[in-house]
């Protein structure tokens, strides 16, 4: 609908949450906004539209210069602050004035924050869920990519929210600058679930609610405990392979940073153990050192949170797993990391689950 959609809050406000393909042109920066509003409570509201005026005014031109001298006058362009007020209107002005076909957003992102709570609220229960669970190590994400790459509607929750879902989690790729906020995540997630068909089925990876620091929406992890499973198991060989290659900066440059992540676990599996892996690590055993933490951290952790997120795949009475037969999840042996491999499971999965209702 627009060629360009201009978010013209601080650069801060940016950060924390945009509508999704939006582009940062703050027409005050974080520090000016801050001294704009100190002089409009302590010193004279007048004095201080004065210097916003100001200030507004030269971020405009910089603004014209990077982003629209070049561009055509049939652009459509939308423009948003926060509430949809000044800030908006002072960039959505200039450009009409210019000639510019141009919107602005009335409530701003205020009101886009609105509509994305109440979506992931009440559409988001419309939708079915495929639970891709499974052990920690078992390439579950390079079969959502698989699943993604055949046509299926597919929700990476890992992705969105720049974690792997545990302690050694933190995401290399963004430079261990920490996860986006809980308003981001939930922006990537209502975008992409806008986008999918209500009757045709969700494939996700089983996760805890909480990925790190950010919490899936409640309708959205109650939709995934009530949905079908598939259980993915692999080889260990292949679960310490798929590990080590996906956490190789732990075995070079984030050396120290592994070590100090193995500190919080003594408290769950106990010091004795945890110097066991510092050795290992030390020595460089990596292959050992994986299958260990797999063993007695990872594979544990994952039947308890198991039974916490789906206890309707467990017996009431025996606490075992039951049978695809009696209700209880599927079950997917593969028997290596080949892509020929997940390709055809994928192919298995949406023959099975990926029907139009």
């Amino acid at each position: 609908m627009y060629d360009l959609v201009c978010d013209v809050r601080s650069p801060s406000e940016y950060k924390d949450d945009h509508v999704p393909f939006a582009i940062s042109t703050p027409v005050l920066s974080d520090q000016q906004r801050e001294e704009i509003g100190t002089m409009y409570i302590q010193v004279d509201p007048f004095e201080a539209k004065k210097l916003g005026a100001k200030l507004t005014s030269e971020n405009l031109s910089k603004i014209l210069e990077e982003h629209f001298l070049h561009l055509p006058k049939t652009t459509k362009v939308c423009v948003y602050c926060f509430r949809g007020g000044e800030r908006s209107l002072s960039l959505a002005h200039v450009l009409s004035r210019i000639g510019f076909d141009v919107s602005y957003v009335p409530g701003g992102y205020k009101k886009y924050r609105e509509t994305t709570l109440k979506y992931l609220k009440e559409e988001a229960a419309k939708f079915r869920y495929h639970v891709v669970a499974g052990k920690t190590g078992c390439a579950k994400g390079k079969l959502l990519d698989a699943l993604e790459k055949r046509g299926a509607q597919v929700i990476d929750l890992e992705r969105f929210a720049e974690h792997r879902g545990s302690v050694l989690g933190e995401d290399p790729e963004n430079g261990f600058v920490g996860q986006p906020s809980q308003k981001m995540f939930d922006s990537r997630l209502a975008h992409k679930m806008r986008k999918f068909d209500e009757k045709r089925v969700i494939f996700v990876e089983g996760e805890s609610s909480m990925i790190g620091k950010v919490q899936i929406p409640t309708m959205t992890w109650k939709r995934m405990g009530e949905g079908k499973a598939t259980i993915l198991s692999i080889p260990m060989e292949h679960r310490v392979k798929w590990i080590r290659q996906n956490y190789e900066h732990f075995e070079t440059t984030e050396v120290p940073r592994l070590l100090e992540k193995l500190q919080v676990l003594e408290k769950r599996v106990g010091n004795e153990r945890v110097n066991q892996w510092r050795s290992l690590v030390a020595e460089k055993k990596w292959d050992q050192f994986v299958e260990e933490i797999l063993v007695h951290h990872y594979d544990r952790a994952y039947d308890q949170a198991s039974k916490r997120s789906r206890p309707n795949d467990f017996d009431e009475e025996s606490g075992e797993r039951k049978g695809a037969d009696q209700g209880g999840a599927d079950e997917l042996f593969l028997e290596n990391l080949e892509e020929q491999t997940y390709d055809k499971a994928a192919e298995d999965l949406m023959e099975k689950y990926d029907k139009v209702l």
